[in-house]
């Protein structure tokens, strides 16, 4: 737990990983990248002995993932959510968005922010394991659908919670102006 003056410097940040194009990261390939990173922020978590000039015989170094930051359509990806395309789009709220009659664009007015049911980690989870379990594509599609999850091998980090830490970066979000989807 640095200060906050302490905790943005680079020498206290860790970039795991960029994911190089031309092409996007299917669905599905997603959890194949995010594997071998759980497993070790697993490890980490719980610490490991890492010698250094001040600890010759070693001190134990824990890890924890804190945030996801990236675009909308990585952040959805990486976190195990659906797209800004899908009717239940938001990651924050269980809101549901109709379709636009005679289109496939989704209608985002009427908004009654009163009315909207948080997401929480917990259903999150239970909502992710029933995607996991599913049998088929169809029966996923239609989960999807209904609750806005997929499994992502973040899910397995016990203390990380998707929904609120799940964040658009702002150079993508502001200045590259993803925020209009």
């Amino acid at each position: 737990n640095l200060p906050r003056e302490e905790r943005m410097k680079p020498e206290n940040i860790i970039l795991v990983g960029v994911m190089s194009g031309p092409k996007e990261v299917k669905i599905d390939q997603m959890n194949n990248f995010l594997e071998p990173l759980v497993d070790e922020l697993v490890e980490l978590y719980s610490g490991i002995t890492v010698k250094t000039a001040a600890f010759p015989n070693g001190t134990i170094v824990c890890a924890a993932l804190m945030c996801v930051a990236c675009d909308i359509p990585a952040a959805r990806k990486t976190a195990g959510f659906t797209g800004h395309a899908s009717t239940n789009t938001c990651h924050k709220c269980k809101c549901h968005f109709s379709v636009i009659a005679g289109s496939s664009k989704i209608d985002y007015s009427g908004f009654d922010n009163e009315s909207w049911v948080p997401r929480t980690k917990e259903m999150n989870a239970i909502y992710a394991d029933m995607w996991a379990c599913a049998e088929s594509n169809a029966e996923r599609a239609d989960l999807e659908k209904q609750n806005g999850t997929r499994f992502s091998k973040l899910h397995c980090l016990h203390y990380f919670d998707p929904v609120w830490c799940t964040i658009v970066d702002p150079m993508h979000n502001l200045f590259l102006g993803t925020a209009k989807h």
